[in-house]
């Protein structure tokens, strides 16, 4: 498999590891936005959160949790922007969610501001055509 993620995982190219359990491992983002930018990658490979179990990414979120811990306690962040790319075509095709350190000064924004579409759709059709699916 040529996902550059993998081969991290499996240690036949370096990754800054801070954290490896047993089904994710988490290490830094070496193009990050902020000092601290982390990854929480399962082991197993898939490029969605559809291809996963429920228990699967139980485990997953968990990482995720024991990361923002260490965020917070070890770089005194003022918050964690924590964002999933479900199918991004543009990133890695293996699953993956990143953690964000904030600090007051970071001149980041909310996550709300990376799609600047707008809505146009009454809100009740949407709900029901979300519902229905």
């Amino acid at each position: 498999m040529d996902c550059i993620f993998c081969k991290v995982i499996n240690k036949e190219v370096p990754g800054y590891f801070v954290l490896e359990e047993k089904d994710y491992v988490a290490f830094l983002d070496i193009f990050g936005s902020t000092d601290g930018h982390v990854m929480v990658v399962p082991r197993k490979h898939g490029l969605s959160i559809l291809d996963y179990s429920k228990e699967e990414l139980g485990e997953l979120m968990e990482g995720v949790q024991n990361v923002a811990k260490k965020l917070e306690k070890n770089l005194n962040t003022d918050s964690i922007t924590i964002g999933i790319n479900h199918k991004e075509e543009k990133g890695v095709p293996h699953l993956h969610i990143h953690l964000i350190p904030r600090f007051k000064d970071d001149g980041g924004k909310v996550l709300q501001s990376l799609v600047s579409k707008g809505i146009k759709e009454d809100l009740t059709e949407t709900t029901e055509k979300i519902r229905k699916a």
